[in-house]
């Protein structure tokens, strides 16, 4: 039975959790349990209320507040909420005053809302998609649908506004609603949760109504009601793609100055909409990147050729750029138009970045070679937790808010004012996700997994309610060739003869079993925006294997017992807009951290649950088939070696969430990281490490003795061709003589 082993010492099974050494704990695996598991009864209650332009700007206040304007709650909604009405703006009142017919309108919808009548919520699907994918690339995507159950009357749309308007927002088909998940549980002598627990299972939702259908019967009114998360309302059409086109040229060169310039040239798109008559009050557009997270860096000639800008300069000792004996003419960025959205436009920007470039994935052999097979570490969960970091590329997201102004309505849209954000954060990709032919990457991260799933015959399937595997028996990986004459720089692969690919010389094809991992040359490329440039081709191709993880070779479709850990908090909370300064270009949300409780962890320790818009989650799979029946026994041939080909680590890439009449399960949609095999290759162009000193010898030694018995060292002799071949350069050393010397040091290390 899994149990928690405190604040410092993780979750997970005592036997396989931790080792007692004295008085120290060490701890081999942070595995939490679902937290649903420890009730023997449980419900989950919905509440749909209202949100002000203040609950927007600053989200901090919104989990221990109490709801306000509640539109319906499964509990029942009461006979004293939404009796107080908060005044109107005196702008909003000005409106009103000059037209009576929505003076009777809005004053029959507040009438409406105070009565306090039930509606009951009968199901909700929520499928969400938190990393990177290939809807929206660098964005979440979610869907939330609600069935809402009127036994009387069909009063569901005047609540909606009565609530609207009591928030100071004459436009309700704009206004931000809460949608509040609470878990209630049980135990078995019927005990309610404690307030410790309850804190742990409520989620916050901020929404945007979309859509909504009605079904008058006899019986009442069904509402099929569609929403998104209110932070996703800025990837809608009428927001995320230009109305205008134009040219980037910012005047500086600083990441930050291209910012200014993109957020620039879309302000004045609105302010020219209004000198036309097309609106009253303009909306306002916040262009950012995180300024703690992301260096505001000098844009290097060598970028300044990769994204199509001119070189008028030259570099100065410092890394910036300054033009000698002339006036410096801002250089064209980028070309944008109404086809290209702001968030494909913001991608582009930031691969110019030094940081994401092709160098980054420079550091992948570092990361990928990590060799903690036996994660015991002394100081606890979060010595582990630090471990786990190692494994993670920093790459980036983009985050957005949209924020109606209250009492700033413009009469002639008919909606609230808005101000849009756009924000470029730090996120992190995990370094098996770049598996390539040849190199085998292991599972040592199986330690660092905050779920473990087993599947059937193990005894400890507690969790799982059906898996379906798709196996693409036809998968490769496609290595980009670019060969357009337009693009400026050439990909590194086009010559494999003498120079590093992203590929590699190791031949480990068959380190995972049956499923191998191949690739092959290709021209297909993601499609770019207005820049003169080429995208460096490797790069393109990292992107468009991470945003289409439904085309890689191993796809699991798992149904668990509903569990809250895949409800992310902080994915859901839209930004402090409050804070983020008109024309700075950089910025930092100050709210996020409290609710990822610590601004960059994978895991949230104090909700438990994952922070998916911090990185892509990681789960471990196991599964145990049996072999056959035994014919003398009758039973289960369960042979410890004997454990499925799809055992392994996964990352996560979409979870539906369905509340069905009290029943709550989750579908898991995984997919499989390649080549995890047993050894870990070495993922160097060539091998060519020369044995000389004891390191090496040492380096050897621990290989052998990590993946042979001492049974078969006595055979290392014969094993020393294929395994030291990673360390020796075969091609310029006297191999016998080095056979000879390492036989020697492998005697005594075994003594």
């Amino acid at each position: 039975m899994a149990y928690y082993n405190g604040p410092d010492a993780g979750f997970g099974n005592t036997e396989k959790s931790t080792l007692n050494k004295g008085n120290d704990i060490y701890v081999t695996t942070i595995n939490d349990p679902n937290t649903l598991h420890q009730f023997a009864s449980y419900t989950s209650l919905f509440t749909l209320s209202a949100l002000s332009q203040a609950d927007l700007e600053d989200t901090t206040t919104l989990l221990n507040s109490k709801p306000h304007d509640i539109i319906l709650r499964s509990s029942g909604i009461g006979p004293t909420e939404n009796t107080d009405r908060a005044p109107l703006s005196a702008e909003d009142k000005k409106i009103l005053d000059k037209n009576e017919r929505l003076q009777g309108a809005v004053e029959k919808s507040r009438s409406t809302l105070s009565k306090n009548r039930d509606l009951y919520i009968r199901n909700v699907t929520m499928n969400s998609v938190p990393g990177l994918n290939d809807k929206r690339r660098l964005t979440s995507v979610t869907q939330i649908s609600m069935e809402i159950i009127e036994p009387s009357g069909i009063t569901l749309l005047e609540r909606i506004r009565g609530a609207a308007i009591n928030n100071g927002y004459l436009d309700h088909l704009d206004a931000p609603f809460l949608l509040t998940i609470d878990f209630k549980g049980f135990d078995e002598l019927g005990r309610p949760a404690s307030a410790k627990d309850s804190q742990n299972m409520k989620r916050l939702i901020p929404v945007k109504l979309v859509d909504m259908q009605m079904d008058v019967t006899q019986a009442g009114t069904v509402y099929a009601v569609k929403a998104i998360p209110y932070n996703e309302f800025a990837y809608v059409n009428r927001f995320n793609y230009p109305r205008t086109a134009g040219t980037l040229s910012p005047d500086g060169k600083r990441l930050s100055d291209v910012f200014k310039t993109l957020e620039a040239l879309l302000n004045k798109q609105n302010e020219d909409e209004k000198d036309t008559g097309l609106v009253e009050k303009p909306d306002v557009y916040t262009v950012t990147f995180d300024s703690k997270g992301i260096e505001d860096t000098f844009i290097t000639t060598e970028n300044l050729e990769q994204n199509g800008m001119a070189s008028q300069g030259v570099n100065g000792a410092d890394g910036g750029f300054y033009v000698a004996n002339e006036i410096a003419i801002p250089p064209d960025y980028m070309k944008i138009n109404p086809s290209n959205a702001i968030t494909k436009i913001l991608e582009e920007i930031m691969k110019g970045h030094p940081a994401y470039s092709d160098k980054k994935f420079d550091q992948w052999k570092s990361k990928v070679t990590k060799t903690l097979n036996v994660a015991q570490f002394k100081g606890g969960a979060q010595e582990v937790l630090d471990q786990a970091q190692d494994y993670y590329f920093d790459y980036f997201k983009i985050r957005a808010s949209v924020v109606p102004i209250e009492g700033d309505f413009d009469t002639i849209r008919a909606m609230n004012r808005k101000k849009i954000n756009f924000h470029v954060e730090p996120y992190k990709v995990h370094a098996y996700s770049l598996a390539i032919p040849g190199v085998s990457t292991g599972q040592n991260f199986k330690n660092f997994v905050f779920k473990t799933y087993n599947y059937i015959f193990t005894g400890d399937n507690v969790d799982v309610m059906d898996v379906n595997i798709n196996y693409k028996v036809a998968y490769f990986q496609s290595r980009l060739k670019d060969f357009e004459a337009t693009d400026v720089r050439k990909n590194t692969i086009e010559d494999a003869s003498d120079k590093a690919t992203g590929g590699t010389s190791a031949t480990d094809h068959n380190t995972d079993g049956n499923l191998m991992t191949r690739s092959h040359p290709d021209t297909a490329k993601s499609e770019g925006t207005g820049k003169t440039g080429g995208t460096p081709t490797q790069l393109d191709s990292f992107l468009d294997s991470l945003t289409h993880p439904l085309a890689d070779m191993v796809n699991v479709r798992m149904e668990i017992l509903g569990d809250p850990a895949w409800i992310s908090q902080s994915q859901f909370i839209p930004l402090n807009a409050k804070s983020f300064a008109r024309g700075a270009g950089k910025a930092t949300d100050p709210d996020i951290g409290y609710w990822r409780r610590n601004k960059d962890r994978i895991w949230n320790s104090d909700l438990r649950c994952y922070n998916t818009d911090v990185a892509e989650p990681i789960i471990m799979l196991n599964f145990r088939m049996p072999t056959d029946f035994n014919d003398q026994t009758g039973v289960y041939e369960l042979q410890a070696d004997q454990s499925a080909e799809f055992s392994g680590l996964y990352r996560v890439v979409q979870v539906e969430h369905n509340f069905t009449d009290g029943k709550y399960t989750n579908v898991l949609n995984l997919t499989r990281f390649n080549n995890q095999g047993v050894i870990i290759s070495d993922p160097v162009p060539s091998a060519s490490v020369t044995v000389r000193g004891g390191e090496s010898f040492i380096v050897l030694k621990n290989e052998l003795t990590k993946f042979y018995s001492l049974k078969e060292l006595t055979n290392v002799k014969s094993n020393l061709t294929s395994i030291g071949r990673k360390y020796i350069d075969l091609a310029s050393a006297n191999v016998s003589r080095i056979k000879n010397k390492i036989t020697d040091k492998i005697k005594g290390f075994i003594s």
